[in-house]
C-alpha cells in the first residue's frame, strides 16, 4: 500500500462530504448512515460516467486504474469495492434499507462507532464459537415403519 494512500473509511467520508458524486449522501449523517448509488451495469441506459464514478476514483485512489493508460474497467471496479467494503470492520450495510432493483438501485450503510464495533465483533465471535469444528456428532435416527436411516449433524 502506497504511504500516502488513505484508508477506505476516511477516504470514503471525504467523496460524501464533497458532493461530487450524485446519489452518494448521508442519509443520517448524525447517526453516520450514508448512501451509495448501486445501479445494476446490465441496466439499460447505465453509463459510466454517471453509474461508477465512486468504483473509478477508489480504483484510481488505490492505484488499480490509471486513467489514459489502462482501458476503463467498472465491473472490476465495483466488484472490488464491494469486496473492500465487505471487509470493514467498522462499515455495515443495512440491508432492509438498501434498494437493489430498477433505475434507482442503491445500497445504504452505517460507518459503526467503536462502541457499535465491539459488540458486532462480540456477535461474530459469539456465533462461530456455537458451531463446532470438526468434531461432529453423527445421530442416527431410525424409523421403524420404513427401516430407513436419516443422519443429523
Amino acid at each position: 500500500m502506497p504511504v500516502d494512500r488513505m484508508r477506505m473509511r476516511p477516504w470514503l467520508e471525504e467523496q460524501i462530504n464533497s458532493c461530487q458524486i450524485p446519489g452518494l449522501k448521508w442519509v443520517n449523517e448524525e447517526k453516520r448512515i450514508f448512501q451509495i448509488p448501486w445501479m445494476h451495469a446490465a441496466r439499460h441506459g447505465w453509463d459510466l460516467e454517471k453509474d461508477a464514478p465512486l468504483f473509478m476514483r477508489w480504483a484510481i485512489h488505490t492505484g488499480k486504474y490509471q486513467p489514459g493508460k489502462d482501458k476503463p474497467d467498472p465491473k472490476t471496479w465495483k466488484a472490488n469495492f464491494r469486496c473492500a467494503m465487505n471487509s470493514l470492520p467498522d462499515i455495515e450495510e443495512v440491508k432492509d434499507k438498501s434498494n437493489k432493483k430498477g433505475t434507482n438501485a442503491f445500497r445504504v450503510y452505517k460507518m459503526l462507532s467503536s462502541s457499535e464495533r465491539s459488540v458486532r465483533k462480540g456477535k461474530k465471535r459469539t456465533n462461530k464459537e456455537s458451531r463446532p469444528k470438526g468434531n461432529k456428532e453423527v445421530i442416527h435416527h431410525y424409523d421403524a415403519d420404513t427401516v430407513e436411516s436419516t443422519v443429523s449433524v
